[in-house]
């Protein structure tokens, strides 16, 4: 059997270790340090009690998870021929520890025993600046992977060096201004306040070096996180917030919903990323609306809303979270409808035409119609005949009365959607293209007019023709 105890070391000061930590390092037969660059070294040597550290494997390692996987594998090695002590400066934040657990031999056993982590001794410094918020302690490599809520108050230790501590302080810009107070530690020395543009610059930045940041509320900060519009929506729909916004449903919120979408849509039209942002933002707020109304009447939260949609994106794509395969795109998008049907329960062709929302617009539900429809192949025409038949209704409109053709206007309406599919065009976005081609050529054709001191509402049909070939680039 192969056995592996932790011991807790911390900042390494001897005096703040436990008497089952010291009787457990006195009894070893191997006992390892990750670096040899601890106070404890010095006791160890004094006691005359014998150890090996990983140093030389800093050198060789590509990044700290490659490290803390040589460093377990090497102890796993060690502890099949007898049992091993590893003292680590703290179990919270230590990656070897957890590396440690992920390649544990079937025989092998791992006993943690209790101790003071450096970052224990972090927190008894930082009591008189620890607020109400939650807490989380973590290192600094971590830190850079993971999510980060600047509502709550975190430790960041093990900051290693100037470069990692940069990182830090790069990342922590993304939420705070330069000029934010944190509080920075080394070893067991007091927390000195400094701002955080300073984190990187501070002298003798090693293992034993944290960094504290207190949560903020959201009215004390300029950036915020998705956490923060949730709080603030909870407050405009208080007893205490905005009238207007305590009053609305999921049907007085629709037009608006529509209305964002497409602003979001005229954004990326126009490649303007900045304005696209803003768009998104608005967009996002009326999705965390609809939940807060949800919440309120019991109906969903926010987070059966990114429940919902978590494992439906898990769900339809076997090939990034499961086992299955694919290599085109054809294959990617088949597995898709597939799912859904699967999903629905509407694996026929019929069936499957449920699937599509009435409450669309109506060139959208025309065109997601004619997707489903096609999938048979008897609806799946060529260009040249959906404009034959275009050409044909437009004669039965030419020849008949309005009230009668009305129908042929609703058919070339759908041919043209037929057309456009044929071209992977949009038509709902190609008619909102031509759309807004037209305002911008009528308002040129205004300004023109006022140069010419005339006015839209005195042109002859002829003459708007002449003005409307001379702005013809502006219709795209």
């Amino acid at each position: 059997m192969s056995s592996i105890y932790i011991v807790s070391i911390g900042s390494g000061d001897p005096d703040l270790l436990n008497l089952k930590t010291i009787r457990t390092i006195k009894d070893s037969g191997q006992l390892y340090l990750r670096t040899e660059k601890t106070p404890i070294a010095e006791w160890l040597n004094h006691e005359n009690i014998r150890f090996s550290s990983f140093d030389y494997l800093y050198e060789t390692a590509e990044d700290f998870d490659s490290l803390s996987a040589m460093i377990s594998s090497a102890l796993w090695s060690h502890a099949s021929e007898s049992a091993v002590v590893y003292a680590v400066s703290d179990l919270k934040t230590d990656q070897t520890v957890s590396a440690l657990y992920q390649c544990k031999p079937e025989d092998g056993t791992i006993t943690v025993i209790p101790g003071n982590g450096i970052s224990d001794i972090h927190l008894a410094a930082l009591c008189p600046y620890l607020n109400n918020s939650d807490l989380r302690i973590i290192s600094a490599t971590d830190f850079l992977l993971s999510e980060y809520d600047p509502n709550t108050s975190v430790l960041i230790s093990e900051l290693d060096n100037p470069i990692l501590a940069g990182e830090v302080k790069l990342r922590l810009d993304s939420f705070s201004d330069d000029e934010d107070s944190v509080f920075y530690l080394h070893n067991h020395d007091e927390p000195v306040p400094i701002p955080l543009y300073c984190l990187d610059r501070m002298t003798h930045i090693d293992h034993l070096s944290a960094v504290f940041i207190p949560g903020s509320g959201y009215h004390n900060r300029q950036k915020f996180v998705l956490h923060d519009l949730l709080a603030i929506m909870d407050t405009l729909r208080s007893d205490h917030g905005c009238p207007w916004d305590r009053e609305q449903t999921h049907d007085s919120l629709l037009p608006y919903l529509i209305e964002e979408a497409w602003e979001c849509v005229a954004a990326i039209e126009q490649h303007d990323y900045d304005h696209l942002a803003e768009e998104l933002g608005d967009l996002l707020f009326q999705i965390v609306f609809h939940a807060s109304i949800g919440k309120t009447f019991d109906e969903f939260t926010m987070n059966d809303v990114i429940n919902a949609i978590c494992l439906k994106m898990i769900r339809r794509h076997p090939h990034v979270f499961d086992s299955e395969s694919f290599s085109t795109f054809d294959e990617v998008a088949d597995t898709w409808e597939k799912l859904k049907q699967d999903e629905t329960g509407h694996h026929s062709l019929l069936s499957s035409l449920d699937d599509v929302s009435s409450y669309l617009p109506s060139l959208k539900y025309a065109a997601k119609t004619c997707k489903k429809l096609r999938q048979a192949d008897v609806f799946k025409r060529d260009s040249q005949q959906i404009l034959d038949d275009i050409i044909h209704e437009a004669g039965h409109i030419r020849s008949e009365s309005f009230s009668s053709g009305s129908r042929d206007i609703g058919k070339i309406l759908w041919y043209c959607c037929e057309l456009s599919l044929n071209h992977h065009a949009d038509p709902e976005l190609l008619l909102h293209n031509t759309v807004d081609s037209v305002k911008k050529a009528v308002k040129k054709i205004d300004s023109m007019l006022k140069n010419d001191g005339k006015t839209l509402e005195h042109l002859t049909f002829e003459e708007l023709g002449v003005y409307l070939n001379y702005v013809e680039g502006e219709i795209e």
